[in-house]
Order: C-alpha cells, then structure tokens, then sequence
C-alpha cells in the first residue's frame, strides 16, 4: 500500500490527503476501512467501505462490498454498492446491487439498480436490471429489466428500452427504442 500525503502546517490549516493504492500486481483478501481515497488496480477480495471516494482502475477487481461516497469504476465490482455519487465508466462493469443518490453507467451493469435522484446510461451503456428506479432516468444507451422511473424517463435518439416499464412522464426522441409491457407508475405511499 502506498500512502500519498500533502504538507500540513503548524496551525493545521491544511489538510493532510493520502490514498491507499492497491497496484495491478497485488491481489489482497480482507477488509477495508479508511476516511480517504482507495485506489484498486490489483485485486481485492473483501469488503470496502470509506468516506471519500473508491476508484476501481482498469485492471482492478473487487469481489466484495462497497460503501463510499463517491465511486469510479473502470474495472469490475463483483458485489454491492451503497454510495452518494456512483459512475461506471465505459470500460467499467458493476454486478449484483447499486444504491446511491445519482448514477452514471457508461459501462455495464447487472442486477438491482437504485438511484433516489437520478440514473443516466450514456450512448456505451448497457444495463440489464432485475430492476431498475430513480426519479429520472435518461438513456442513451440500453436497458432491459423491470424499469420504474417515478418522475421521468427520457430516451434519447440512440436510447433502447425493453421490459416491463412503469412510469410517470415519458420522453422518446426521435429514434429512441421502447419495447415492452408499460403502466402508470403509482405512489405506493397513497392511502385509499
């Protein structure tokens, strides 16, 4: 692990940042705890959990759970997450369960996806979800699965859905794709 630090001075007025960094050549079972940045481009086999952000290089493999208030995925998450700010980037690929307040996905990513805010799949993106919520949802990529957009799903020119829909307002450019059975999504929270 190497530790990168800033200076600090007498009076603490500056704050000391460090990472811990897991390179392509280490591969470490355990779990993680910290306040700072993680960076894995080896593999870890555990759970991590830290109060900045958590990048997954490339290379990097986490087989594991994750908690973290921001997360950037090149590599691949074998496992949950549960976070502020989430991205999966195009080379990037997330399996199992996401849950955070807004997602990015530019990649790939299976299984239970929850945003409370927002999910954008850009034009590389490819979601197949069990399911799939947030208040809006824009896609520019695909989706499959049982999606559930309470405010708004936009799909843009080169945007594909398919699958069970259920939402509020929809939006489709010209162009767009969706497919699939599609309702009037219902506030659970309404009391007859």
């Amino acid at each position: 692990m190497a530790f990168l630090g800033g200076s600090s001075s007498d009076n603490g007025s500056n704050k000391i940042s460090s990472a811990t960094i897991i390179t392509s050549c280490m591969e470490v079972t355990g779990s993680f705890e910290g306040t700072d940045t993680i960076h894995v481009d080896g593999k870890v086999t555990g759970n991590i959990s830290v109060n900045n952000t958590l990048v997954i290089g490339k290379s990097g493999l986490v087989v594991g759970d994750v908690r973290a208030k921001h997360a950037i995925i090149n590599g691949e998450l074998q496992g949950s997450i549960i976070c502020d700010e989430l991205e999966v980037m195009r080379s990037g690929k997330l399996s199992n369960e996401a849950q955070a307040q807004n997602i990015i996905i530019d990649g790939e990513a299976n299984g239970y996806i929850m945003a409370h805010k927002s999910i954008s799949i850009l034009e590389n993106g490819k979601l197949k979800a069990n399911k799939v919520q947030s208040k809006n949802i824009k896609v520019h990529g695909s989706v499959e699965g049982t999606i559930i957009a309470t405010e708004l799903l936009r799909v843009g020119a080169n945007g594909s859905v398919e699958g069970d829909i259920s939402v509020k307002n929809i939006s489709t450019a010209e162009g767009g794709r969706v497919s699939g059975t599609m309702s009037l999504y219902q506030n659970d929270s309404n009391e007859e």
